[in-house]
């Protein structure tokens, strides 16, 4: 139950940042940890095949600590702690930029041993450039480093589109390659997807995939932002269009890439070996029983958090920032679509399915193929409450009424309360929740900002406590008290801090919630074989027996 004083979360939080910059940094730079063992307070450690451990410290995988430093200042008018932030994000622009690519080391696949400073990376990825919703924080980074900044925004795009009149793209990319001046205005955008020949889509020898696409977007904006380039502007809208040209004309659902991968060899007779130069994926493993739809860019009964929660947060955030009403309401028919074809809300669940509304529910698939093994069943999953964050974000930008209408349904599906339909003023609200969301926390945060109902964050209140109970301990956040490896990105301390700062009339002043974090990605050597893995998968969910 709610109650009627309030007991701040500050104190905890203060502790919590303290106690990460005491244990993270590195003893010989301003270098931190990407997280810390709960039990011996030494930093995690990227295992190699060879056995060798090496602490990791990717700048890329500490956006969200950073952003929780600089709303500190804010929140304690003490400027000490964004001077750490800043200290450390300048040590890092001045030592670990690529000087010919521009490129920064850091990313999904590169790292910075802590100790000895020496860029590292799983040699089965080759150590390539690669962010994939990691949205960084670089109003902080620019701040510190005009030059290197922007520099990085146009060498990111000039390592990552491989063929401008194509838009060709490659996830990762090449360091040590050297890009012109005023790259954004040496191309100019060409038509890609024909809505009119759906549903063939343009076949690329990259993966137009959404999460990397859209940190390239996210970019571009930045770019624009700074810089005032109009033709960045132009090359963040169109690389957008091509998602928004390559929906299902009916359903309007989105897709996860505008292309589909132009098969360069002959297809092996071993349905394990899944290269996408053999082809589209979902072709080659559904295509017999499901025809045309059977495209990589079709399918949503994988993962579709990318397509739902990081893609919108990001595009209605650059639609902000290039002044571009279109865009966001590109962003909103999609969020609007899925939602309408994907969510069972009589049972709150989440329908696996194509993007043309064909329900997959319980289909068991007859081969091996990149979607996973033969006898794989796809289920139903139970919907995220942090599906309302970018549902509130849209509202705030345009009050489409059906958009009002999803709003304020799956609001009282989660048993929040209910909404007024027409204005989004509360009618009645719930004085306890199960639920356990940083991005439902932070929703309810941002539509206390829209309608001032400061039951909402009597509500958030509750959220936050299930948050703290559920996740905060021995000094850190984990997945659950059995974990043992706390990571520094985790959004959860910092939607908590978002909180206070709601409380605190400064939820406008402190940096955008926008990145559940970064991550690595590589060959790990574990029990005895080489798999290449997460370091969330083997480090982060790793408990405390194991």
């Amino acid at each position: 139950m709610m109650k009627a004083l309030r007991t701040s979360f500050f104190p905890l939080l203060l502790d919590y940042y303290q106690r990460i910059l005491q244990h993270a940094r590195s003893t010989r730079s301003p270098l931190l940890a990407d997280g810390l063992d709960s039990q011996s307070l030494l930093p995690v450690c990227w295992l190699y095949p060879d056995g060798s451990r090496v602490p990791m410290s990717n700048f890329a995988s500490q956006q969200n600590f950073l952003r929780g430093l600089v709303a500190l200042s804010t929140l304690t008018q003490n400027p000490a702690y964004q001077r750490q932030a800043t200290e450390l994000s300048q040590y890092f622009l001045t030592h670990y930029v690529d000087p010919i690519s521009g490129l920064l080391h850091w990313g999904g696949h590169r790292f910075i041993h802590l100790e000895d400073g020496t860029i590292e990376g799983p040699a089965s990825k080759e150590c390539v450039h690669e962010l994939k919703h990691h949205f960084p924080f670089y109003d902080l980074l620019h701040e510190v480093n005009p030059q290197a900044t922007e520099r990085f925004l146009t060498g990111f795009w000039a390592a990552h589109v491989t063929d401008w009149q194509r838009l060709d793209l490659s996830r990762h990319g090449q360091y040590q390659q050297s890009f012109p001046d005023a790259l954004f205005s040496l191309h100019i955008p060409n038509p890609v997807v024909d809505p009119s020949c759906w549903p063939n889509l343009p076949e690329t020898i990259g993966l137009t995939f959404v999460n990397a696409s859209t940190d390239l977007i996210y970019a571009a904006s930045h770019y624009f932002k700074y810089t005032g380039d109009h033709e960045a502007k132009r090359w963040a809208k169109h690389l957008y269009h091509q998602f928004v040209l390559a929906r299902h004309p009916q359903t309007r659902m989105p897709v996860y890439q505008f292309s589909s991968p132009l098969q360069r060899q002959p297809i092996p007779e071993d349905d394990r070996l899944t290269y996408s130069w053999f082809g589209d994926r979902a072709k080659r493993q559904f295509g017999p029983e499901f025809g045309e739809i059977a495209k990589e860019a079709n399918v949503l009964f994988r993962d579709s958090w990318p397509v739902v929660v990081d893609n919108p947060l990001a595009i209605l955030e650059c639609a902000k920032l290039l002044d571009d009403d279109e865009m966001a309401t590109w962003a909103i028919e999609g969020i609007i679509a899925y939602f309408d074809y994907a969510w069972d809300e009589v049972n709150n669940e989440i329908v696996p399915m194509w993007n043309n509304g064909q329900d997959m529910t319980n289909y068991r698939f007859v081969r091996d193929g990149y979607y996973g093994d033969k006898g794989t069943q796809l289920t139903r999953q139970a919907a995220d409450p942090a599906y309302l964050l970018p549902l509130v974000r849209a509202y705030a930008i345009h009050s489409d009424p059906t958009l009002r209408q999803l709003l304020c349904r799956m609001f009282h599906r989660f048993s929040l309360g209910a909404l007024d339909p027409d204005t989004l003023q509360i009618e009645s609200i719930s004085e306890h929740s199960s639920l356990c969301s940083a991005y439902l926390l932070l929703a309810l945060i941002e539509l206390y900002q829209l309608n001032q109902d400061r039951r909402l964050l009597k509500l958030a209140d509750v959220i936050a406590h299930n948050l703290i109970e559920q996740h905060y301990h021995h000094g850190f956040f984990l997945p659950s008290a059995a974990h043992r490896y706390a990571r520094i990105d985790d959004p959860i301390p910092y939607a908590l801090l978002a909180l206070e700062a709601a409380y605190a009339g400064q939820y406008n002043q402190i940096p955008l919630a926008i990145s559940k974090g970064g991550y690595l990605h590589g060959e790990w050597l574990y029990g005895g074989e080489l798999k290449t893995v997460y370091d969330y998968e083997v480090i982060y969910n790793v408990v405390s027996a194991q």
